[in-house]
């Protein structure tokens, strides 16, 4: 018989939305969480996606401060934020934007799952595989393996070397902790101003190895103009599927 899968606790989603999206052109006047895709927005589908878990009690947004009085206005009007509790601005680098965001969270919370509002096409399904790990070994990481080859270069202008992809995973959100041992590693990492660009990491250097649950090829991260034609066509063809 298969063993039945652990329970999940009580999940705080914490959607981090603080970038200045420079790469996307945001000197124009609007920021990746705004981008309009399918009729919704950015902000949105990542909302949407952990509205859709029962597990995920509140979700917690951490925004540009120059951006939170619409995504109050946002929150208030769209049905796909309706789970979400409290609005607070980000910080100098991600893991000032997170220690602020785990601040948030309700203290029942006994799980924390941290995403980048940049990957709107992440699925309930991506998140509760992560939501059963992390609640089985304390911390999940959502990746995929790399199919690429990967090379090194120093300069820039030539490569150095190839890396053995056999044992390389690129990282997606969400990243899955108890709350309890997220606290703790934002903690250590200020007192060392350690200032790693994700989570994972925090628990790679004070943990150890960070269980992995597969995310997938669509769980991408919106960075430039070019990709928003490929959202859209990918939304498109997941709702083509679902009707």
């Amino acid at each position: 018989m298969a063993a039945r899968p652990p329970e999940v606790p009580s999940t705080s989603a914490l959607i981090v939305a603080a970038g200045s999206s420079t790469r996307m052109g945001a000197g124009a006047g609007i920021r990746k969480p705004f981008l309009a895709l399918g009729g919704l927005t950015v902000i949105e589908h990542a909302c949407s996606a952990f509205d859709r878990v029962a597990a995920v009690t509140e979700i917690v947004v951490v925004g540009h401060a120059d951006d939170l009085d619409r995504l109050r206005a946002l929150a208030a009007s769209s049905s796909a934020m309706r789970k979400v509790r409290a609005l607070v601005p980000g910080g100098e680098l991600r893991t000032d934007s997170v220690r602020a965001g785990v601040r948030a969270c309700a203290p029942g919370s006994e799980l924390v799952a941290v995403h980048d509002a940049a990957r709107p096409l992440v699925t309930s399904t991506i998140i509760e595989r992560a939501l059963h790990l992390a609640a089985r070994e304390g911390a999940a990481l959502v990746a995929v393996p790399v199919v690429d080859t990967v090379k090194t270069s120093a300069d820039g202008e030539r490569a150095d070397a190839t890396l053995d992809r056999s044992v390389l995973w690129a990282a997606q959100t969400p990243q899955v902790f108890r709350r309890a041992l997220l606290v703790e590693l934002l903690e250590r990492a200020a007192r060392e101003g350690f200032r790693p660009t994700d989570e994972a990491a925090l628990h790679e250097r004070y943990v150890g190895p960070i269980p992995i649950s597969r995310g997938a090829s669509h769980n991408a991260k919106l960075t430039t103009p070019e990709d928003l034609a490929v959202f859209t066509a990918l939304l498109r063809l997941r709702q083509e599927s679902d009707a």
